[in-house]
């Protein structure tokens, strides 16, 4: 069942690439390359995106990059996002640390702000809690405290381990997702997050439309909003 899933998931993403990738990779202006912004944005795209932001996190970034009176960086996760979904999981999870370890080196006061979309949102989550594979343990989560205190905000759009029930959930969606990560896992960031699920999202909800799975540009300036009052 859960392999039919996860092919299931791939199968979807090359329909939904192919027919929304019209979005802009580009930027308004961001905080130079080289130096220090107030905050960082990282963000894990959906299942067979090309490498780069996706079809919905390149306009939420850019949106927090036009509104926010902070300095924005954004950077995309290098990952997979791929078919062989538990791997390419693992390594979006290892990619995302790095970048956080990477920046939080450099530069002591930049705060961050992880978004992902479909697998992507299942990475951010692994990243901060551990794995989200029922029956495997969890694990260690790969940004440590001491790190995890500057991420400001979390924000998860169709996530195939959305819990119903949380805090945090936002959207019409009352059912758990196809891969649940289990109540409370995300407690110690419930008041950072943010995670939108339509009602029968084929894999937020384990329901049965696609349409619902590709439907969160509706979201963005909520989840603008969100950041933008968690920055203060």
């Amino acid at each position: 069942m859960r392999l039919r899933t996860i092919l299931t998931i791939a199968a979807t993403g090359i329909v939904g690439a192919a027919g929304l990738l019209v979005a802009p990779l580009t930027f308004a202006a961001q905080a130079p390359g080289n130096a220090c912004p107030d905050v960082e944005v990282i963000g894990a795209r959906g299942t067979t995106e090309r490498p780069g932001l996706g079809v919905l996190l390149t306009p939420l970034a850019q949106r927090l990059t036009r509104d926010l009176p902070q300095t924005v960086r954004s950077t995309a996760v290098d990952y997979p996002a791929s078919f062989n979904y538990t791997a390419s999981v693992r390594q979006g999870v290892t990619s995302l640390a790095a970048d956080v370890r990477q920046t939080a080196a450099a530069c002591a006061n930049t705060k961050f702000v992880l978004a992902g979309y479909s697998q992507g949102a299942n990475v951010v989550g692994d990243a901060l809690v551990g794995s989200s594979v029922r029956g495997r343990a969890a694990g260690q989560p790969a940004i440590p405290a001491a790190l995890s205190r500057r991420v400001v905000a979390v924000l998860l759009f169709g996530d195939p381990t959305f819990t119903a029930g949380e805090d945090f959930n936002v959207g019409d969606g009352t059912r758990s997702g196809v891969f649940p990560r289990g109540a409370g896992r995300l407690d110690a960031f419930a008041d950072r997050t943010q995670s939108f699920c339509n009602r029968n999202d084929r894999f937020c909800q384990g329901g049965t439309s696609l349409a619902a799975h590709l439907d969160y540009a509706k979201f963005l300036d909520d989840a603008t909003e969100f950041v933008a009052g968690r920055l203060g």
